[in-house]
């Protein structure tokens, strides 16, 4: 991915959290990314269950495969799955 594409994407994915902060603060969570590649993580981090710290837990995942931007989740065993109601586009904000 090129330098161009990573920034319009961090603009892209701190818009999307700047947007969430409200309904961050009353659930007590947040949401994050990271990026690696040509992948985006979409990152949930929520306070541990005996309250010393936080957990992240992966939420969806972006690929840019040849077909343009692919969704994917994560099935019961753990492994990332194409979203099928959700088609490729090669505009990551779509």
């Amino acid at each position: 991915m090129d330098d161009f594409t990573k920034r319009r994407i961090e603009k892209i994915m701190r818009h999307y959290m700047e947007s969430a902060a409200e309904e961050q603060l009353r659930n007590r969570r947040s949401i994050g990314y990271s990026l690696e590649g040509d992948e985006v993580m979409l990152i949930e981090q929520r306070p541990s269950k005996d309250g010393a710290g936080w957990i992240e837990l992966p939420v969806a995942q972006f690929r840019l495969d040849a077909g343009g931007w692919n969704v994917y989740g994560m099935d019961s065993g753990g492994r990332w799955r194409p979203v099928p109601e959700i088609p490729p586009s090669d505009d990551f904000q779509a």
